[in-house]
């Protein structure tokens, strides 16, 4: 029987979700205002049609999958086609169908690390085996900490069994960038050992300073190299369950049949959604900016623990996280429960990201301020 452990964020959340003492600072949804209301206000009217009431494509709807082209095309200066692009059951559901599509039991998947946890367990379901690779550089005393996916690592890991690399871009949890020019140069790697390259980007439209470059510029022209991304972040339509791959045309059929076998086929509301969320880029932006206030509000808010000594971190340059070292805490699994039991608030414990991440927690701040002034004064009062 396979048996996949639950990952340390739906732990937490399990228990944060069954009472309204708790505050969750956990779970890396966005949560600052909800799905933008001309989004609610398009569906209500399109429910009043028989657009969204039979069965669609497994490749997603045809219109959305035009428009995320259009998109890519347009923006990133590439030209992608519709035969690139494949809707998928959010980014999950995209890692898990290109893991069954590319697995065989006993191969490996290289996760530089700390990782988002879907990917070891997307690999763990294809009886597959995870590699990690940490990103720790340095960590000092001062609290001085430095990250970096060193390619020369990720090399060294490399075995005859490796099939895939992934890693999100901006990084969940650290919130750093990887550079293009490193990507670039890992996928030549790639490419002349038949490994693809998963970047998964979900957090795209977050990044709080001008140095992330998107593989959208360069997506589509080798086999691979494959982006995975969401609405689930963009749009804050987390629940709605759509996201999508973008991947070499050779590749999007065989990932289709996967999806048609486990799926049928998707939320057909949900995609017409999503396709009237392309055309509203207002919306990402309004929210990027509350993101981006959320950012500054909790590394203020946290400072009193950092003078303390307290907490150490690096501000994030995008995503939804501050990753933070906790003093005197070689495994803060334990100190996690206990501020979760006795502070009654959510956060999780830097291991469920990978061996790197032991002496860490992670803090969502992608919440509305209210609830972010909260969680943060619970977390100060249980140290101080």
């Amino acid at each position: 029987m396979l048996q996949i452990p639950l990952s340390g964020i739906k732990k937490v959340e399990e228990v944060v979700n069954g009472s309204d003492e708790y505050v969750s600072l956990s779970q890396g949804a966005l949560k600052v205002g909800g799905i933008p209301s001309p989004i609610k206000q398009h569906l209500k009217g399109l429910l009043d049609t028989s657009k969204t009431d039979s069965y669609g494509s497994c490749y997603g709807l045809l219109p959305l999958r035009q428009k995320i082209a259009d998109f890519i095309s347009e923006k990133y200066k590439n030209c992608v086609d519709v035969s690139n692009v494949l809707v998928t059951h959010g980014a999950i559901g995209a890692l898990n169908v290109v893991f069954t599509a590319l697995l065989d039991a006993g191969d490996e998947v290289i996760i530089p690390e700390p990782s988002y946890p879907a990917y070891n367990i997307s690999t763990m379901m294809c009886r597959a085996k995870s590699v990690f690779v940490s990103c720790l550089k340095s960590c000092t005393d001062s609290g001085k900490i430095e990250w970096e996916l060193d390619i020369e690592k990720v090399k060294s890991a490399t075995t005859e069994k490796t099939k895939i690399i992934v890693f999100s871009n901006p990084s969940n949890p650290i919130g750093m960038f990887i550079p293009k020019t490193t990507i670039v140069e890992l996928l030549n790697w790639c490419q002349a050992r038949g490994i693809y390259l998963i970047v998964d980007e979900a957090y795209r439209d977050y990044v709080f300073d001008d140095k992330f470059e998107s593989i959208f510029t360069m997506i589509g022209k080798s086999e691979y190299l494959i982006s995975i991304n969401t609405f689930s972040k963009n749009m804050a339509m987390s629940g709605w369950r759509i996201g999508y791959l973008v991947a070499h045309e050779k590749l999007i059929p065989v990932f289709a049949s996967i999806q048609d076998a486990m799926l049928n086929c998707l939320n057909n509301t949900a995609q017409y959604a999503a396709l009237y969320a392309l055309s509203r880029q207002d919306l990402v932006d309004e929210l990027s900016c509350r993101v981006r206030i959320a950012r500054d509000f909790a590394v203020k808010k946290l400072q009193p623990l950092v003078d303390k000594n307290i907490l150490s971190f690096n501000v994030p340059s995008g995503g939804f996280f501050v990753f933070a070292k906790v003093r005197d805490y070689n495994d803060t699994t334990d100190l996690c429960l206990s501020i979760l039991h006795n502070a009654k608030l959510g956060v999780v414990t830097g291991k469920s990201f990978g061996p790197s991440g032991a002496q860490f927690i992670r803090i969502c701040f992608a919440r509305d301020l209210d609830v972010l002034q909260e969680g943060i004064d619970r977390l100060t009062k249980f140290f101080l």
